[in-house]
């Protein structure tokens, strides 16, 4: 049995801090992480209203030659495809002139190299939104793939009198190797974590490869001009300024996805995620705190553990509290992976989070010190 006060007055505390710690951990896998294994997703309705399909491309030749076909081929009674040709170098306008004659449904976009003045994906992808004829908007990116040809039904299901933007889910396809497990990982653990505190009431983010909502939603908080200035945000920024608690649906079903190929170079995965993180600065305060509090205090968490059981400080009670903190992410991430419909990363997710809060850590660094690449 502990006798806490038997401990020296720094002992206490550094033991005090520790169990907060823990308790803080168990929180989060109970309140945001057990939302995903518990998740039903709606009941399916009759009401398919029209969709808009945008897809944004730069010199995509070889990937619009296989994702207009596979996209033409979803089953959905009334949709249309807009792909924005943002200035592209290649021969994607000759392909998508000749997918126009076989697509009637297919609408492009054309933006000339001296309009487009290098000002990225934000400005393709709202001269996308719009030229689509309709209300229901869905993105993905030329590079991604639907994961069924229900893909547009499951993700419009999130829509609702009172939901106007749908959360989808965008997982990496699954190949041999680490960098590969860990790059899927990494996508599910963002997942994970943006899906989990939507379904708590806490919308901060989306994926821009997966994302549904409305065209008034977009234009009622002016698009992308409060962040327009920043080479990425199209997605969670965006999704900082538009959504709410009552207007944030999610979609996690298999047949809800895109999915995309992932980088093959370390070099190649650092500079992606570079780009990404380039957005959290600006979060809301409440996001900012939400994200950080789960690594930090599991690090602290950590770092007591070794300190604790190296002098002999309640021994069995920081093992026994890792213990259930490692068993109850397990667990939960394992369901959830089960449930999402992604094999391998849920029950290693104790490891690949150690080794994505340090990939993390010289990111920032390297950010730190040369600043990403603008949106190609």
């Amino acid at each position: 049995m502990l006798h806490f006060f038997e401990f020296q007055v720094h002992e206490q505390i550094l033991l005090g801090v520790f169990l907060a710690f823990g308790v803080i951990q168990l929180a989060y896998l109970v309140f945001v992480f057990l939302r995903i294994s518990v998740y039903k997703a709606p009941t399916p309705h009759d009401n398919s209203p029209p969709v808009s399909v945008v897809v944004c491309a730069r010199n995509e030749e070889k990937n619009l030659r296989t994702l207009v076909p596979i996209l033409m081929e979803q089953d959905y009674p009334d949709f249309e495809l807009v792909v924005v040709n943002d200035a592209s170098w290649d021969d994607s306008a000759e392909t998508l002139k000749a997918f126009q004659v076989a697509y009637p449904r297919l609408h492009v976009v054309d933006i000339d190299e001296n309009k487009q003045i290098m000002a990225g994906k934000k400005f393709a992808l709202t001269l996308g939104i719009k030229g689509a004829k309709n209300e229901h908007l869905l993105m993905t990116d030329a590079d991604c793939r639907p994961s069924s040809n229900q893909w547009i039904r499951h993700m419009v299901e999130g829509f609702s009198e009172d939901k106007s933007i749908v959360l989808g889910i965008s997982p990496y396809k699954a190949e041999k190797g680490m960098l590969n497990w860990l790059i899927r990982s990494d996508a599910f653990h963002i997942a994970m974590m943006y899906i989990g505190a939507a379904r708590m009431g806490i919308p901060y983010m989306g994926v821009g490869r997966n994302i549904a909502y409305r065209k008034e939603t977009f234009f009622a908080v002016s698009g992308f001009k409060s962040h327009y200035s920043l080479q990425s945000g199209d997605d969670d920024l965006f999704i900082r300024d538009a959504a709410t608690k009552k207007n944030t649906n999610v979609a996690i079903s298999p047949e809800s996805h895109t999915i995309s190929e992932a980088k093959r170079s370390w070099g190649e995965w650092i500079k992606q995620k570079r780009r990404h993180v380039t957005t959290a600065p600006h979060y809301k305060i409440k996001h900012k705190l939400l994200l950080s509090i789960w690594p930090l205090t599991w690090v602290g968490m950590l770092g007591l553990a070794a300190y604790l059981i190296s002098f002999n400080i309640a021994t069995l009670v920081v093992l026994l509290a890792l213990g259930v903190r490692w068993l109850g992410q397990i667990v939960i991430f394992s369901h959830s992976s089960r449930k999402i419909g992604l094999k391998g990363v849920g029950w290693t997710s104790p490891v690949s989070e150690i080794l994505l809060i340090l990939s993390s850590g010289i990111v920032g660094v390297a950010n730190v010190f040369i600043k990403p690449k603008k949106w190609m």
